[in-house]
């Protein structure tokens, strides 16, 4: 598993991980549990060492059986969940390759991927905020006004920032200071994971086509269609109540599963179908000008906006 470990599926985990603890917090339906599903096949692919998405996304569709709908947890029992199921998949996987379970299992308890479960909120935030950005740690610190090595200590959960430190690093983001504030280091953002009837991207008019979430799906279940937004191309899926998840892609490569959005206008390109190595939520991240194509990164609106009263409770 370790040799296949690199920055982007590093970061692909830890995006997997965050999205789908703020899912399970919030309680999701049956769109939701689609994009978990996703998620954890994520999870197991980066963490595992499986071969093939095709095959861990039809794992994560096992595992995440029995999963009550619309029943949410806290967020240490959605990290711990996660971390059960991470380490199930080990197991069939040992059992797969004829490789010694006990062994398997030490060897996952070793790998990088399995301290990601360990990170709370806080830390998955800084960290995920600074890589989206783009700036390397000691360009951060300097405009923070802070020693070099906070940064990493903090987006390691080893240590947690003052409340001074928290608002020189919020500026230094980019983030009103209350997303770093002592009261979200338990609450999972899952404002960027769920939009509420429509698109944050900003672009025009919303309206949404639907096609098939993946071109070539090798099961029937798999080829559902999510409704694609006409204005940045961002693919969702939509609970009875009006509630949007978006969808990422899973997989790298030439065995990544795009997403097919060929109607009105919606057109595939380098970005659509962006797998999460790339900042995610697609429509969080890229401004108008760069969308639906490799453009200007920004902090998402609600990073830069205080906390709203519904994220200060979810």
């Amino acid at each position: 598993m370790l040799e296949l470990w690199n920055r982007g599926r590093e970061l692909r985990a830890l995006r997997a991980l965050d999205a789908a603890t703020a899912l399970l917090t919030e309680g999701v339906g049956e769109a939701g549990m689609a994009v978990l599903q996703r998620l954890l096949a994520t999870v197991f692919e980066c963490g595992t060492g499986g071969a093939s998405a095709a095959v861990e996304l039809a794992r994560a569709g096992d595992a995440l059986i029995g999963l009550p709908l619309d029943t949410g947890q806290t967020e240490v029992a959605a990290r711990a969940w996660l971390a059960e199921a991470h380490r199930q998949r080990t197991l069939e996987r040992a059992q797969e390759t004829s490789t010694d379970p006990v062994q398997a299992e030490e060897e996952l308890l070793k790998h990088p991927a399995w301290a990601l479960h360990q990170l709370d909120p806080l830390a998955r935030r800084i960290r995920l905020v600074h890589a989206s950005t783009g700036r390397a740690a000691t360009e951060v610190s300097r405009a923070a006004g802070l020693e070099g090595h906070l940064l990493a200590r903090w987006s390691r959960g080893a240590t947690r920032p003052d409340a001074k430190q928290r608002r020189a690093l919020a500026r230094a983001l980019g983030l009103a200071p209350g997303w770093l504030g002592v009261q979200r280091d338990t609450i999972p953002d899952i404002v960027l994971y769920q939009a509420d009837g429509g698109c944050p991207c900003g672009v025009g008019v919303a309206r949404f086509a639907a096609s098939a979430l993946d071109e070539r799906p090798l099961k029937a279940a798999w080829g559902r269609l999510g409704l694609y937004c006409t204005g940045c191309g961002q693919p969702y899926l939509v609970e009875p109540d009006g509630r949007f998840h978006p969808v990422p892609a899973i997989g790298t490569g030439r065995f990544v599963h795009q997403f097919g959005a060929l109607a009105e206008g919606v057109k595939p390109d380098g970005v659509l179908g962006l797998e999460l190595s790339q900042p995610w939520p697609l429509a969080h991240w890229y401004s108008p000008a760069g969308l639906n194509r490799r453009g200007t990164l920004r902090v998402p609106e609600a990073y830069r906006s205080p906390p709203s009263a519904a994220a200060e409770a979810d």
